[in-house]
């Protein structure tokens, strides 16, 4: 007899843990639910509102387009651009004889042989106060 009463113990535990087990899971199932609820609805907040900006993207996609078609033109001006900034400045008012406009340099620098390292005392080509302001020119 007790046997079968051990028995039926067991088995109520074990359906009374069964029970707690699936109880759990429904709840955590629902606060599942509940979440993906409200990321749906930020989802399609998130969808109203980017419809607005469709055609500026459509824009934008035919502007990086045409700079990509155009980008060997502009690499081939700035790298004339960048060749033209290192030339010395020569200015055509000045009645200098044609051997001043000359890019050989008179002298040679004293330090190191860096285009930032000789100073326009140093160098031959002209006097820094006629020369450009870009950031290829050394000071």
């Amino acid at each position: 007899m007790t046997l079968i009463v051990l028995t039926v113990v067991v088995i109520a535990l074990f359906v009374a843990v069964l029970a707690a087990f699936l109880f759990r899971i429904g709840a955590l199932l629902n606060r599942t639910a509940d979440n993906l609820d409200d990321c749906v609805r930020n989802v399609k907040n998130i969808a109203y509102q980017a419809k607005v900006i469709g055609p500026g993207v459509v824009r934008i996609n035919e502007t990086g387009t045409t700079v990509l078609g155009a980008l060997p033109l502009l690499c081939d001006g700035a790298e004339n651009v960048a060749v033209a900034k290192g030339a010395p400045y020569v200015d055509p008012s000045a009645a200098a004889p044609a051997a001043a406009h000359s890019m050989v340099p008179t002298a040679t620098p004293s330090r190191g042989s860096g285009y930032l390292d000789a100073s326009p005392q140093d160098s031959g080509y002209l006097d820094a106060s006629s020369r450009g302001i870009g950031y290829l020119d050394a000071r």
